[in-house]
């Protein structure tokens, strides 16, 4: 059995200390779960290493190698609405993309997918060796991969604050949508171009030398500072389904309204995961 890390102290702290990244910061005071829930602050940064959380303003380093291995960041993202589905006549659009709507709460979603030394440090194990063996090729940063939707509903309770509430978990399907959707987009979290110019934000089949993932976080950020929202690895939400497209599939499979239903238990070697900080 994977050994998972229990009983972390999830403390807030400024951004001068704790997790050692930059950017301004808003100082949080009191419990832990009652202070991620309270503050409004842009970014939230968890330290896998010593389960602390710091609130910032800024997050000018996310560059920086720690955000692919002991750091994992978090943007906020306001209460609203968001439009769900696609219109008809939209590129690509498949039948099962009604449009519809839905509020949301706000929440903190990662700005990265999980890499391998994240998933280390979440719960051991390399799942991603069943279709990726050693290679010349491997790197700490790439995503992890072959994960499941159950594998990760055993490992993430284990990561819960001092009071017993603050946890990471998967996006449901709407905070994930909400997410890719900053307002005014359309099918991708750029807007509604499907062109040669979408390979600046998403890495698929389409993409120009692909054929393998690549380092999380190595193409431009959305409007929001969050990256591969659309390719590289897709990415499970809680009700199993996967969201996003990948490395292996084409940009059409990539669109924001675009679900793909698999098995619970189930490994796929594409599949991945951006996480959600929970009060």
């Amino acid at each position: 059995m994977r050994s998972m890390i229990a009983g972390l102290a999830l403390l807030l702290a400024g951004c001068a200390t704790g997790s050692g990244g930059g950017g301004s910061g808003t100082a949080v005071t009191g419990g832990a779960a009652q202070a991620v829930a309270a503050t409004a602050a842009p970014w939230l940064v968890l330290d896998l290493a010593t389960g602390t959380v710091s609130a910032r303003d800024a997050l000018p380093d996310l560059p920086q190698p720690a955000y692919r291995d002991r750091l994992m960041a978090f943007r906020r993202i306001e209460a609203g609405a968001v439009a769900l589905g696609a219109p008809a006549g939209a590129w690509a659009r498949q039948a099962d993309e009604l449009p519809a709507s839905a509020a949301h709460g706000a929440f903190y979603i990662a700005a990265l997918e999980v890499t391998r030394a994240q998933w280390r440090r979440l719960a051991g194990g390399e799942p991603w060796r069943a279709a990726f063996p050693p290679s010349s090729a491997d790197r700490d940063d790439l995503p992890a991969l072959c994960l499941t939707a159950a594998e990760l509903r055993r490992v993430l309770p284990a990561w819960r604050g001092q009071q017993g509430t603050t946890r990471l978990a998967l996006p449901d399907p709407v905070q994930w949508e909400a997410a890719a959707r900053p307002p005014g987009a359309g099918a991708f979290p750029w807007g509604d171009d499907h062109g040669p110019a979408a390979q600046a934000w998403a890495w698929t089949a389409d993409s120009e030398g692909g054929g393998a993932p690549r380092p999380v976080g190595t193409l431009a950020a959305d409007a929001r500072g969050l990256h591969d929202l659309c390719g590289n690895a897709w990415e499970l939400t809680s009700d199993g389904s996967l969201r996003g497209g990948g490395w292996c599939d084409p940009l059409s499979l990539a669109r924001v309204a675009n679900r793909q239903a698999i098995l619970d238990d189930t490994p796929h070697e594409g599949a991945g995961a951006r996480l959600v900080l929970v009060p």
